[in-house]
């Protein structure tokens, strides 16, 4: 991450470093400190606060530069005592982070930095009908995972919880995947600017979510495998987090993307805006009821269509699979209301194989990204004698780990596979649609 200040902002940083009043000194010296590249470890002991803070107010003056020491909006995090060594503190919180930021009371909350950019109803339900229009009932789903995605946002900015990107990535790919279902019964033209808009913001979270993902499990490794040294590759990682999470909050600050979040919130409810005209007196399948039948077939039959090539395959099948077991999970989620109560059951057995795929997919995402981790390593440190070039067998370690997880998970498919593809599994499938 790139600090390069102003003259003004060096003068104003200096300032108030000086003046000793905490937390405006603390995080002045955090990045007066990371302006010449100091690792995160030695400004955390220097200021007092934990190696997470200093990522965070990193990351707030690359989004905010000097609106960091607005004292209203950002009050000293709890979990540092102003006058507590910085080895207690260390000791006491090393995975804490602040709070979340709660503006003063006579300062209006930021849409979608505060607080979600539109009032939100959040039903418990997409409330789809029988009779409702495929373009009704498309309405009605992806105005759920809409109000969803924006409730996360403001979370998603902050960064403590890793769940609140995970949530907001979620709800974009079901809009996506419904997207792919209404499709046929909208003007296309309606829905095209709509899908690239969550292609793109699908992808900013998606760079997030992996970098998460990847410093969560490296970091359970760390601390069940305290022999393997993995230092350089978290303080590595927790940097390229910080870079991708700025690139989002880029994004979700972008003028056509607020643009884009009023436009699409009008279509979503404005009944009837944007879908196809329907045929005066001809019978055209246009019903919930009448069209779901068919589109659920057609996603369990290319889930089971994989049966005849499973065997010995690659993980890039495999991976196709996982995206198969995906479309299906959301389509029955999607028509849940309308379905059979034996709909629950086929929903969880799909998650599992959605999970156990996902499983193995992660753990060949990692495997390369750890490796390309050890090439990048070595490409900076060639020439350089080998008592500077820094020890990389606790990842090597955790290859190793990674490669004997995926065996484990490869292994292990096939009874996977079976228990998902029994007969009253099927059946339950059936009668689920049957009501329909």
């Amino acid at each position: 991450m790139s600090f390069t200040l102003s003259d003004e902002e060096r003068a104003l940083l200096l300032d108030l470093r000086d003046s000793g009043k905490d937390p405006e000194a603390q995080r002045a010296q955090v990045v007066l400190m990371s302006e010449h590249d100091l690792p995160v470890a030695q400004i955390a002991e220097s200021v007092g606060l934990t190696t997470r803070q200093v990522h965070y107010w990193r990351r707030r003056w690359q989004a905010d530069r000097s609106g960091i020491f607005d004292a209203d909006r950002h009050p000293a995090a709890p979990d540092t005592p102003r006058e507590a060594p910085a080895h207690r503190v260390k000791s006491k919180a090393v995975d804490a982070a602040p709070t979340e930021i709660e503006p003063a009371a006579d300062v209006p909350p930021r849409p979608g930095i505060d607080v979600p950019r539109l009032p939100l109803e959040l039903r418990d339900n997409e409330g789809i009908l029988p009779n409702d229009a495929m373009s009704e009932a498309g309405r009605k789903a992806l105005l759920y995972n809409f109000e969803r995605m924006l409730l996360n946002e403001p979370g998603s900015r902050l960064g403590e919880n890793i769940e609140a990107v995970h949530d907001m990535r979620v709800a974009t790919r079901r809009m996506r995947s419904a997207l792919r279902i209404f499709l046929p019964f909208f003007v296309p033209d309606k829905i095209t600017p709509i899908r690239r808009h969550l292609r793109d913001v699908a992808f900013a979270l998606g760079e997030v979510r992996d970098m998460e993902v990847f410093l969560d499990k490296a970091r359970q490794y760390a601390a069940q495998h305290p022999e393997a040294d993995l230092s350089l590759l978290l303080e590595t990682w927790q940097q390229k987090l910080d870079q991708t999470r700025l690139a989002l909050i880029t994004q979700l600050d972008n003028k056509k993307f607020g643009k884009f979040i009023k436009h699409f919130h009008k279509f979503l409810t404005t009944p009837g805006k944007g879908a196809l005209p329907l045929p005066i007196g001809e019978p055209v399948a246009y019903q919930a009821a009448h069209v779901v039948p068919r589109l659920l077939y057609e996603r369990y039959e290319k889930v089971r269509s994989y049966e005849t090539v499973l065997e010995g395959a690659p993980i890039t099948t495999l991976h196709a699979l996982r995206i198969e077991f995906k479309r299906l999970r959301y389509a029955l989620e999607f028509f849940e209301e309308i379905l059979g109560s034996e709909a629950k059951a086929v929903i969880k057995e799909v998650k599992i194989m959605q999970d156990h795929l996902g499983e193995m997919n992660d753990t060949e995402v990692a495997i390369a990204v750890l490796n390309e981790f050890i090439d990048e390593i070595k490409r900076h440190y060639r020439g350089k004698h080998r008592h500077k070039r820094p020890n990389l067998e606790g990842v090597r370690a955790y290859i190793d780990y990674q490669q004997a997880e995926q065996t484990r998970l490869l292994e292990s498919f096939p009874a996977a596979w079976n228990n998902f593809n029994r007969p009253d599994v099927r059946q339950k499938f059936a009668l689920a649609v049957a009501v329909l």
